[in-house]
């Protein structure tokens, strides 16, 4: 008779108990930040932003052929299946180290319930398949560890390098890796055959970079570039276009970011838990010092290292941003706190020994307490985390598609911000995935949409200033005859090289030759409800009241243009009060067209 190991049960229960919570709360469609552009390199196949996501887009492929619901759904669903993978393999880490089952079940849940991690698990994004891969990476050297046996840094090698070509971002985490192999056999660096061999697997699991060539010289609908020779892939791979390594610079403002990310623990879990995690790592010293330097090495290189070696100081965009990429660092948190968790129960259990009885009633005492923390963090973390009726950028960009008029050309001038991410990867989306308003041509310097409309730009257009490039493009457009042409931005006459002004239709800004003309035109503006909007008022997550707040600007200009100034100003407020960069560019360019328009000039 087939007999079930406890083992599989429990790693059973606790993937579907995570995979539930994920399936119950995830996106229906599209979302925030870089969810859009994804979606679209998955179902094309085609090539995401620096350094491209090779795996990613492929596997993504694959879930796309699932028959349920929408494309954007299926690729939600691969981000619910690896986090739920991935806290079954935290588990099987966890229950590795300290062989208590209970402890595995309720510390890979609290993974797996924690406000980071969850966010990540219910939308198209890349890390949970990263967070993935280090459970793997870690299980292969704590089973070489164990059996000596060089398959599995065999599988090691060519895991980590596969690894690489979903997030270059776990190359920083190669200085751990290396410390623990040599913990454990300082002598393998002698055994040239050992390291030939784990050289060429890595590089055969890299070699799923050469996806991005395929692709780019096959002419992929979706190509983050151009990308047309051999120096632009290696270019595209190394994410040379972000410039972002900078040791020496922002030094002080990086302290900043670095405090930050401890209060980000704080936020993901407690101060108290602070502590007890540094207990944790202590006792992990002592009893099983090979994990506690290779768990203390990636907190460190997933975090600090993240912070310093890169360029950027303080932000709230880079806080915000940087959270999810210290998803590595957080699991290493969880696993200190097992471990401090383990050594007060041994420590009851050695104390107890002659008191059975009262043991037993400890021990019960002791597992409610530790379901308990999963489960608060499920019932505490769930609103938030619940976007299964999350329609905001959806709703937001087909309204604004459907505000073009027929054969419309639509310029979207990038500013750097992660609502700018959002809107132009919703248009990304809807246009390769959907094909939903393909007589509307997107024109932007990122050429997404090169097939349709390439804009050849000049050398020196990537030199220019922001404003700069904005009327270098304006150039290109004011070529363009008989057709309507719409950008994402304000023009009040004196504002640019040309003169030109525009009308706001509540979503975009119609562009007209002078003040003149635009005063004389036929307007329309295109009101249409927005799910979820009120909610975004209260929360003010970041990135989704950066769009919020771009909307309500572009309220503030229609009513102004109305005459209805009371409603104009009302707009303007809840603009400034959302905006997550109060006195911004888009902030000054209205007072200045209100200005204009009033004739108070």
């Amino acid at each position: 008779m087939f007999k079930l190991n406890k083992n599989f049960i429990l790693f059973s229960l606790i993937f579907i108990l995570a995979f539930s919570v994920y399936l119950f709360t995830l996106a229906p469609t599209v979302t925030m930040e870089d969810s859009g552009e994804l979606i679209a390199a998955a179902y094309n196949l085609g090539i995401a932003h620096p350094p491209g996501f090779p795996l990613y887009a492929m596997l993504g492929k694959i879930f796309t052929f699932i028959p349920l619901s929408s494309i954007a759904w299926r690729v939600n669903l691969m981000s619910a299946f690896f986090g739920a993978l991935t806290v079954t393999l935290f588990a099987f880490i966890i229950l590795k180290l300290f062989k208590d089952k209970v402890i595995s079940f309720c510390f890979s849940l609290l993974l797996a319930f924690s406000p980071i991690f969850w966010s990540q698990s219910i939308i198209a994004e890349v890390y949970t398949l990263n967070t993935f891969f280090v459970c793997i990476l870690i299980l292969f050297l704590l089973f070489w560890e164990k059996d000596k046996n060089n398959k599995y840094l065999y599988w090691f090698s060519f895991t980590y390098g596969l690894s690489l070509t979903n997030h270059t971002m776990l190359v920083l985490l190669a200085p751990a890796f290396t410390l623990y192999i040599l913990f454990i056999n300082k002598k393998i660096v002698f055994n040239w055959k050992i390291i030939l061999k784990m050289f060429l697997l890595f590089l055969f699991g890299l070699s799923f970079y050469l996806y991005i060539p395929i692709r780019a010289f096959g002419q992929a609908d979706f190509n983050w570039g151009p990308i047309t020779t051999w120096q632009d892939v290696f270019a595209h791979i190394r994410r040379s276009q972000y410039g972002d390594l900078g040791i020496f610079e922002n030094t002080y403002s990086k302290l900043g970011i670095a405090v930050s990310f401890f209060i980000e623990i704080y936020k993901q879990f407690f101060w108290p838990a602070i502590i007890l995690a540094l207990g944790g790592l202590i006792y992990l010293f002592k009893k099983y010092k090979s994990f506690a330097i290779l768990s203390s090495g990636i907190f460190l290189f997933n975090s600090l290292a993240i912070i310093f070696l890169r360029k950027f100081g303080w932000h709230i965009g880079i806080e915000y941003t940087y959270r999810v990429y210290y998803l590595p660092a957080f699991m290493m948190f969880i696993i200190w706190l097992a471990a401090i968790v383990f050594y007060l129960y041994s420590f009851l259990k050695k104390a107890l020994v002659k008191k059975e009885k009262l043991f037993i009633w400890v021990r019960f005492i002791f597992i409610i307490v530790l379901i308990s923390l999963p489960t608060s963090f499920l019932i505490g973390n769930y609103k938030n985390n619940d976007l299964s009726n999350f329609w905001f950028n959806y709703d937001y960009a087909k309204n604004l598609l459907n505000s073009l008029e027929p054969n419309s050309i639509y310029y979207f001038s990038y500013d750097g911000s992660l609502q700018g991410d959002t809107e132009l990867f919703s248009l990304v989306y809807f246009q390769l995935v959907e094909n939903f308003r393909p007589d509307v041509d997107i024109v932007s310097e990122h050429n997404f949409f090169y097939k349709k409309n390439y804009v050849n730009l000049p050398e020196e257009y990537y030199d220019l200033n922001f404003l700069e490039k904005r009327d270098k493009f304006l150039g290109i457009l004011n070529k363009v005859k008989d057709r309507p042409i719409y950008t994402n931005f304000s023009l009040g006459g004196d504002d640019n090289a040309f003169g030109f002004f525009t009308l706001s239709n509540v979503y975009v800004h119609k562009l007209y030759s002078n003040l003149n003309s635009a005063k004389e035109a036929d307007f329309n503006g295109y009101l249409s409800a927005i799910r979820n909007l009120d909610e975004i008022e209260v929360i003010q997550e970041y990135s989704k009241a950066g769009l919020a707040s771009h909307y309500y600007y572009n309220l503030a200009y229609y009513y102004l243009i109305l005459g209805e100034q009371e409603k104009s100003q009302h707009y303007l407020i809840k603009a400034f009060n959302l905006d997550t960069a109060p006195f911004n560019h888009e902030y000054s360019r209205f007072i200045n067209y209100r200005a204009t328009w009033l004739g108070k000039k």
